[in-house]
């Protein structure tokens, strides 16, 4: 996949190009017969197409989240396998970055996007991957939220698509919190008591409490894994529901080494 930022009629828009095939078939199983041996549904990866397979759900998706009332691109046009959308503001992660390290600044952009998720949830929607990355926040505050090639109801319920939801996340958050676990379990908090079907479905992760706690000496990614799970304990009283984002990163960029050692 790759995308690219062109200017159309005077505004800043994305072309998006959907690359065929997916090669992460066999690491997608193995993360999959993990989740479903231990009957974690909220830790089932969904399918990963390519080319004009994913495009279709990625339009297919930004149609149903606009409809539920989502802040989400809108498709100015497309080909067989690409996808021209509307430019919604800078990432969440650049926001993040620009705050550079300042507490009140990063704690204000967090809990508008909690909020935003949680917001989109009570509408019956689901996102897949809300990392920083694909979040976005525009000069007037809105958030919105981009990146949808992938459909979680492919392979698990809503509740556990929204507990996913969460999951991806907290993982993502957690470097942004290094040392202030607390006060990023206390805004997920606030959200999480609402969801209670999403939480019960969330507490399933706490079967690999003990793989959690081993995963520190790792590296960098899985000790933001560690962090995230202490958060979102703290937060639902439902440990372990961030361990799968050890595997899934590793799925993803190749940075986690967690998988060499276990498999």
């Amino acid at each position: 996949m790759g995308v690219e930022s062109i200017v159309v009629a005077g505004r800043d828009a994305w072309l998006k190009a959907y690359a065929d095939g997916d090669s992460r078939k066999f690491g997608l199983g193995i993360l999959d017969a993990i989740a479903r041996g231990l009957d974690i549904g909220a830790l089932r990866p969904p399918p990963h197409p390519g080319g004009g397979e994913a495009k279709q759900i990625e339009a297919r998706r930004l149609a149903e989240l606009g409809a539920q009332g989502v802040r989400v691109p809108r498709v100015l046009g497309e080909g067989a396998s690409t996808l021209l959308l509307s430019n919604l503001g800078d990432t969440f992660a650049a926001r993040l970055r620009a705050a550079d390290g300042d507490a009140a600044r990063i704690d204000a952009l967090t809990s508008a996007v909690i909020d935003a998720i949680a917001d989109a949830h009570a509408r019956g929607a689901y996102f897949g991957q809300p990392l920083p990355r694909n979040i976005t926040l525009d000069d007037s505050g809105r958030v919105g939220f981009i990146d949808f090639e992938e459909d979680p109801l492919e392979v698990m319920s809503l509740p556990q698509a929204q507990a996913r939801d969460w999951l991806m996340f907290a993982f993502g958050m957690a470097k942004y919190y290094d040392g202030r676990t607390d006060t990023l379990a206390d805004m997920l908090s606030r959200v999480m008591r609402r969801e209670p079907e999403v939480a019960a479905h969330a507490g399933r992760v706490g079967r690999l409490k003990g793989f959690a706690q081993r995963i520190g000496w790792l590296g960098r990614s899985a000790r933001h894994v560690a962090h995230s799970i202490l958060v979102v304990r703290a937060a639902t009283l439902l440990p372990m529901l961030l361990v799968a984002a050890v595997l899934w990163d590793w799925l993803e960029d190749g940075e986690i080494e967690l998988l060499r050692v276990l498999f």
